[in-house]
């Protein structure tokens, strides 16, 4: 099911105003916002909270000695002043999630790429959450080429992270059909080898969606359409076999990564409760982990997870 978007009663998108409390709740008028409080007084009143904390934080390290938003911007995490403030920038996206809406998942995009210019090596994790982000956006591509940075040059040992001259998540348009080898090294995050699997389920073919239908998935339009590497192919059997090959590699890839996740994704039940602190590959901690990382991703894609279910049964 597809998130809301607009004012949050009626759904109106023209002439909405943002909640001065969380800012990410839209009303079409004062009698719609009232009408709602209620229901959104206690996520307003946490998000409030987390950035009135953020803005605080924000405010004492500019007025930090040595400028640090503009000399420190790319190292953040080397300078020990901006803990406090990275802390509550990282808590303000996961407690902006109560407010389940698209404009909030917007917000909290922003917030996280933001925290990878200040950081990049990105010692808050924010590059975990950001590809769910975008897959729920329908920013597949650009989750695409996101995934494929991170794991050819984000893997560099000879990648400099201190120095921010060099050029930092500058892939575009990534062929999606291309080898997925490079995502099926048991170094590669397990989340991200999933959401690369995601990425191909959605709209892979021509902009109506042809393939995703072949695959029996109902799917919004994706960027991943507009890839000339798409756009043009001519053979839409060859695209679709193509497809099928890159789901099934990166299902017996996850399979022998953490052979928990996919029973799991099927049948959550209690693991997406579960806030394991730890973990090692290959165990449980690390599959509720991922599992609260990509599934709803998974849940707001129709026929997603019943394509899954094809590939337990070995009818795929």
């Amino acid at each position: 099911m597809s998130l809301p978007s607009g004012c949050g009663v009626c759904g109106k998108k023209d002439g909405v105003l943002r909640c001065s409390g969380c800012r990410v709740m839209m009303y079409c008028g004062v009698e719609h916002q009232t009408a709602d409080r209620q229901e959104h007084k206690s996520a307003c009143s946490a998000i409030r909270r987390c950035r009135v904390a953020m803005e605080k934080e924000e405010h004492a390290l500019r007025a930090h000695p040595g400028d640090i938003f503009t000399h420190g911007v790319g190292n953040f995490w080397k300078i020990l002043e901006t803990r406090p403030y990275m802390g509550v920038r990282a808590a303000l996206p996961r407690t902006m999630s109560l407010a389940r809406n698209v404009e909030s998942l917007q917000a909290q995009l922003g917030i996280l790429m933001e925290d990878l210019r200040l950081c990049r090596g990105d010692n808050m994790g924010s590059r975990d959450v950001i590809p769910g982000l975008m897959i729920r956006l329908q920013q597949d591509q650009e989750c695409y080429d996101f995934l494929k940075w991170w794991a050819t040059t984000g893997r560099d040992d000879n990648y400099d992270w201190g120095n921010s001259t060099l050029p930092y998540l500058d892939i575009k348009n990534a062929n999606p059909l291309e080898s997925v080898d490079m995502c099926c090294d048991r170094m590669i995050d397990l989340s991200h080898m999933i959401k690369v699997l995601q990425v191909l389920f959605k709209n892979m073919g021509s902009p109506d969606g042809s393939t995703a239908r072949m695959l029996g998935l109902g799917l919004k339009p994706s960027t991943v359409a507009k890839n000339p590497n798409i756009a043009n192919c001519g053979d839409g059997r060859l695209e679709i076999v193509k497809l099928k090959a890159q789901i099934c590699t990166l299902y017996e890839a996850v399979h022998k990564l953490n052979p928990h996740f996919w029973p799991a994704l099927v049948n959550p039940g209690e693991h997406l409760e579960a806030k394991p602190v730890m973990f090692s590959i290959g165990s449980v901690e690390q599959m509720q982990l991922t599992l609260n990382l990509t599934y709803e991703a998974w849940h707001e894609a129709p026929g997603a997870i019943a394509v899954i279910q094809m590939a337990i049964e070995g009818n795929l």
